[in-house]
């Protein structure tokens, strides 16, 4: 008896069906793997976004560090006494308005604006009605008058009153100035618009004290002083 090939059984599937078969099979691997690419495909489009997000954070960090910075800020001092036998240590008390560059480059072409107006109890004027401080004040913080540069850690120091005549609850003064600055940077690349709050009130009830080493200072300014008096006295 003739062997008969399994192929053709006659229950065995016929060569086209095999062939569909495989063809079935070969769709369904190609499918998994368009499914397994665009996954990786999503996978590295998600790791990409996340370093551009990190390489943009860390570009935004370091022109943060390197940027200049603008500090417009009160400064409540104590003129300490010259006289080497008084028992405080503590004068007259000034406020006055520091403007100061505190990043790490040039802060150039700065200028500043101010709301309401500085303004003065008018202490220490001349006899005529000018008034040098309030004067001096309206000019640096109207907008037109530009510093040049301020290198880091370069401060202007400007006199806006006395303690006393300022913090005093019936001075009738302004408690409050809205500072406004502007300014590039050193390349003239960015310009820069910072808003800062002068608040008289905190100061108010502030402890003031002269720093120990103006204390010093002016007292041996003074010891000196008399010496060269007692001095000329004696060869007189």
């Amino acid at each position: 008896m003739a062997a008969i090939a399994w192929w053709n059984i006659r229950s065995a599937p016929t060569a086209e069906e095999w062939q569909a078969l495989w063809s079935m099979l070969t769709l369904v691997v190609a499918i998994f793997g368009a499914i397994f690419a665009i996954r990786q495909l999503r996978q590295g489009s998600i790791q990409l976004k996340l370093a551009a997000e990190a390489n943009m954070r860390a570009a935004e960090a370091a022109e943060a560090e390197a940027r200049p910075y603008l500090s417009v800020r009160l400064d409540l001092r104590v003129l300490p006494t010259g006289d080497p036998k008084s028992r405080g240590s503590s004068g007259e008390g000034l406020i006055f308005i520091v403007i100061e560059s505190t990043g790490r480059t040039p802060a150039r072409e700065v200028t500043l604006t101010v709301k309401p107006e500085f303004r003065t109890s008018g202490r220490g004027k001349p006899t005529d009605d000018a008034d040098p401080v309030q004067d001096a004040l309206s000019m640096m913080f109207s907008g037109k008058p530009v510093i040049g540069m301020l290198s880091p850690g370069q401060k202007l120091d400007y006199l806006l009153e006395f303690a006393a005549e300022a913090l005093g609850p019936h001075s009738g003064l302004p408690q409050r100035y809205d500072v406004t600055a502007f300014y590039w940077d050193a390349a003239r690349e960015h310009q820069y618009t910072e808003p800062h709050i002068l608040d008289l009130g905190p100061w108010g009830q502030s402890i003031m004290s002269a720093d120990a080493i103006q204390v010093i200072a002016r007292q041996m300014r003074r010891l000196n002083e008399n010496l060269e008096k007692r001095s000329r006295t004696a060869d007189n």
